[in-house]
């Protein structure tokens, strides 16, 4: 009797593990597929959901970002359930003789996160577009907004960036500067994001130009377009490897929609900054996207039009 009890009990355990991991892989199958779902279906609809965060920012695309989640997807690919045999059980399928040699590569769960390639920041974060950006939001849409958009349609082509979130005018205000000195702000928040990742692949100062709406505007794919320009300053040492990055990305941007670009401008006359930051590494470049008359929707239009090959530029680099 005591034989048979300790093996229904033993089944019983059995079961209810079993029964556990069915409803966990179940919950887990189920968590990505909604989390993948897109959250949005128009440029109208990714703006509301971009000015309703109290960041301005929101992804485009859900992604399931919790622990569990993480540590799920180093046991089971969703798109490859042969990976539970190669993770848990430790063997991979060896095509030529159909046996089974052993995975020593495991990830290990701190290395999870990927570094960001890409720096987006704005030395005139306070530079609008025109109008505001959806009825019942009172936000003006500026660069700032332009840099989170960025960084989301980076993100979709597994490009990660980081914006900087510093506050340029309140620094000024609270060291009674003038907005002329918005780079020396600038800098020093540029220093401690390359202190903090000294590799960036890439660092965008994105600004927005001061240009009438016919000449900062181009129809591309049946689509308005904010126009970009690139800015390059002469007075540093860094000028030269500035230079061939910024032609390099407006090359590429040229030879795929030849109207969207005005081209690359190179500053180092009297009277002129000829710095903008650019000294600090080879990597910076200056865009500008648009003026002060174009919409936010054709800032994303833009944006959606450059940011692969940006990731482009970024995957060859």
């Amino acid at each position: 009797m005591k034989k048979i009890k300790i093996k229904k009990k033993r089944k019983f355990k059995f079961r209810l593990i079993a029964y556990a991991f069915i409803m966990f892989l179940g919950y887990e199958l189920t968590f990505n597929i909604i989390m993948n779902i897109k959250l949005v279906n128009s440029n109208e609809d990714f703006l509301k959901a971009l000015i309703a965060d109290s960041n301005y920012h929101l992804l485009y695309e859900k992604k399931a970002s919790d622990i569990f989640t993480k540590l799920f997807s180093k046991i089971l690919d969703v798109n490859k359930p042969v990976s539970i045999l190669e993770n848990i059980l430790h063997f991979t399928p060896n095509e030529e003789n159909m046996t089974y040699v052993s995975n020593p590569k495991l990830d290990e769960v701190e290395k999870l996160e990927v570094n960001p390639t890409v720096f987006i920041y704005n030395t005139h974060q306070t530079e609008a577009y025109q109008g505001k950006a959806l009825e019942g939001y009172n936000i003006t849409p500026g660069v700032m907004m332009a840099s989170y958009i960025l960084q989301d349609k980076l993100a979709q082509i597994n490009i990660k960036a980081n914006v900087m979130e510093d506050n340029i005018t309140d620094y000024l205000n609270l060291n009674n500067m003038k907005y002329s000195k918005s780079y020396e702000a600038s800098r020093i928040f540029l220093k401690d994001a390359l202190n903090k990742y000294p590799n960036y692949k890439l660092i965008i100062d994105l600004h927005r130009d001061a240009l009438t709406k016919d000449k900062s505007t181009v129809i591309i794919n049946n689509k308005s377009c904010a126009k970009i320009s690139f800015v390059v300053g002469e007075k540093h040492q860094n000028y030269e490897a500035n230079l061939k990055i910024t032609n390099i990305i407006n090359d590429k941007i040229k030879l795929k929609y030849q109207n969207l670009t005005r081209g690359v401008i190179t500053k180092g006359e009297k009277g002129s900054n000829g710095i903008y930051n650019q000294d600090l590494n080879p990597n910076i470049i200056l865009i500008e996207i648009g003026g002060q008359e174009n919409t936010i929707d054709e800032v994303l239009n833009t944006i959606e039009l450059i940011a692969p090959i940006i990731g482009e530029y970024v995957n060859e680099s």
